[in-house]
């Protein structure tokens, strides 16, 4: 058994009560039990340690994450022999290693009672607030741990050990991108060359000619990579761009950036101001005069086509990035995952005939993640292209059509982006948005601008079709099992909504799913629905008394059972297969599959 200085045990009888039980199971080589944590700068705070915990843990859980405090283990010591216990030099937690070590050749045991005291204080080796400030300190300690476990076990467990070492790796080196310390990067990638390729590929970069030992030659090669060009539009002579172009070249991080200025008419001259910054930084500002006049769509394919970053950004005189790692936030986000065309962050809406400056409501109800193409369909919660950065394929792939609607703004052409995409919105608010009196705004609540949306909705569903989300539409939708019968055994379920074979009109672009479940045994229930490589959970928790007496009538029913309703939503795009599982407490077991398609012509005629 191991008790550190930190830590005390409070139980006179733990060491015996664990001989105990280790005697009676000869087939098992550790066990262990909850501890109290206690916080020496939060007195009266406590909480218990692990807070859940499988109730016959195995090898493949302890190799998942570390469950078991140093100073609540027992082993049946398995170096007694002529087997060594060698732990590598450095490596970080050596306890858990040992741990493993053990379970590697019996069972692992767990007693509930609490019988110690884990003190976390600053100086601890584990106090830190965050897991990147440990890493910073530890990080390669932890690393080599991996790398350890992933040679002694390999086979089933070496992919999830390699896994851990590149997350701690890419939280290193994400910030060194974010510190920009290129000399950081580079002692990061020389102490770990058998992962830092992988890991990098993995976060976004071609690493085919990822240069080895100069820190120079690392920080041209990343700057070559993460390249963002700055298109800045002028429709008017008169246009102020100086406060756009200040906080703009204001962006701090590990990036190139270079600002494409595009004016519409040829009467438009260069204002002093910002032909001064441009003498100042001529690399990173390009001005492009028209011989002739442009409209605003041919000005802004001009200036994309121009464009020679792998990522566009848009800021203009009606806006203002009122952050200095704007681009770096979002390059972050976008650079990490290559299915990414656009990132756009919520935006100040500042009403200069109203005097008024609030976030953008529409925007204020997401949260950063993920929107699909029916989101964006049912309001333009982009806002401003001067909240986005995109990747600039999905510009330079814009179709021609885009350029030639008439009116064509910001909404479609992200509705474009979305088409071919995926999107994420970054709830930090980094821009403000001048919204001038007499001009289309899409955060204004009048019923000019309601009116407006909507038609612009009509025509976007000619241009993308029906079952888009744009207006309401019929659905057809077919369920099937999903897989063997669900046994009564476990639990009693029924999908109400949407319904087998009926027509279900939507006009927010979601499907609401609705029904209930009642696991047999009274135990909580969780709805799993699996579409497109993505799994969502939802809670079974609403209040169905109706179901309770039409299950038990007079009966008792269990604890908790009148909460087994479901109601959740899923976003439509074209189509929608769904597979729902129900989970209880240490059990999934597939239960519907659910598919809804556009209602055709001839199903809604007859």
């Amino acid at each position: 058994a191991i008790c550190e200085g930190d830590d005390y045990w409070t139980d006179p009888d733990k060491l015996q009560r664990q001989f105990d039980y280790m005697q009676q199971r000869p087939e098992y080589t550790l066990c262990f039990h909850p501890v109290r944590v206690v916080y020496e700068d939060m007195p009266g705070v406590a909480t218990i340690y692990p807070e859940h915990c499988a109730a016959q843990p195995s090898l493949s859980d302890l190799a998942t994450r570390n469950f078991i405090q140093t100073n609540s283990v027992f082993y049946r010591w398995r170096y007694r022999g002529g087997e060594r216990l060698e732990i590598g030099r450095g490596i970080i937690p050596a306890d858990w290693y040992i741990h493993l070590m053990h379970a590697e050749v019996g069972r692992i045991g767990l007693l509930p009672q609490i019988m110690a005291v884990y003190r976390k204080h600053a100086g601890g080796i584990w106090a830190h607030a965050s897991d990147l400030a440990r890493h910073k300190r530890l990080g390669k300690s932890e690393i080599e741990f991996y790398r350890q476990l992933r040679g002694h076990f390999g086979g089933r467990f070496a992919q999830s050990f390699a896994a851990s070492q590149r997350l701690i790796f890419a939280r290193l080196a994400e910030a060194f991108l974010d510190e920009a310390d290129v000399p950081g990067l580079r002692r990061l990638i020389e102490d770990h060359p058998d992962i830092a390729r992988d890991t990098l590929d993995e976060m976004g970069f071609d690493t085919t000619c990822l240069p080895v030992g100069d820190v120079d030659a690392l920080r041209v090669w990343l700057e070559e990579q993460l390249t963002v060009s700055v298109i800045v539009t002028a429709p008017d002579p008169g246009t102020d761009l100086h406060p756009a172009l200040v906080g703009i070249l204001a962006q701090r991080g590990l990036f190139q950036l270079r600002v494409v200025v595009g004016f519409e008419r040829s009467t438009q001259a260069v204002a002093e101001s910002v032909a001064a910054l441009r003498a100042a930084d001529p690399d990173r500002i390009d001005v492009r005069p028209r011989p002739q006049d442009l409209g605003p769509l041919r000005n802004l394919q001009d200036c994309i086509a121009a464009c020679d970053g792998r990522y566009i950004a848009f800021c203009d005189a009606d806006a203002r990035w009122i952050s200095d790692r704007k681009i770096a936030k979002q390059l972050r986000i976008l650079r990490s995952d290559p299915k990414l065309g656009l990132c756009f962050n919520w935006v100040l809406v500042h009403r200069t005939a109203e005097e008024s400056l609030l976030p953008h409501e529409a925007q204020g109800r997401l949260a950063t993640g993920n929107l699909r193409f029916s989101d964006l369909a049912t309001a333009p919660v982009t806002a401003h292209r001067s909240c986005g950065l995109y990747r600039a394929d999905a510009l330079r792939t814009l179709p021609q059509a885009f350029f030639e609607e008439p009116g064509a703004g910001d909404w479609l052409m992200d509705l474009y982006v979305a088409d071919r995409s995926r999107i994420v919105f970054l709830r930090e608010i980094l821009t403000v948005w001048d919204l001038r009196a007499g001009r289309p705004g899409s955060n204004s609540p009048d019923p000019i601008q309601t009116a407006r949306v909507a038609s612009q909705r009509r025509r976007f569903s000619a241009l993308f079709g029906q079952g888009r989300g744009f207006e309401p539409y019929a659905l057809v939708c077919t369920v099937t099992g999903g897989g063997a019968a669900l046994s009564p055994d476990f639990a009693r379920a029924h999908l109400e909504a949407p319904a087998p074979g009926a027509g279900t009109e939507i006009q927010d672009g979601h499907v609401v799913f609705a029904g209930w479940v009642v696991p047999t045994y009274g135990s909580r229930a969780t709805l799993v629905a699996e579409l497109e490589g993505e799994t969502h959970r939802f809670t079974v928790d609403q209040p169905r008394s109706d179901v309770v007496a039409a299950l038990f009538g007079d009966a008792p029913a269990p604890l908790d059972a009148e909460l087994c309703g479901f109601r959740f939503t899923l976003p439509f795009d074209q189509h929608l297969a769904v597979h729902l599982l129900i989970e209880t407490e240490d059990t999934v077991l597939p239960w519907l599959s659910v598919s809804v398609t556009p209602r055709s012509e001839s199903e809604a005629s007859g």
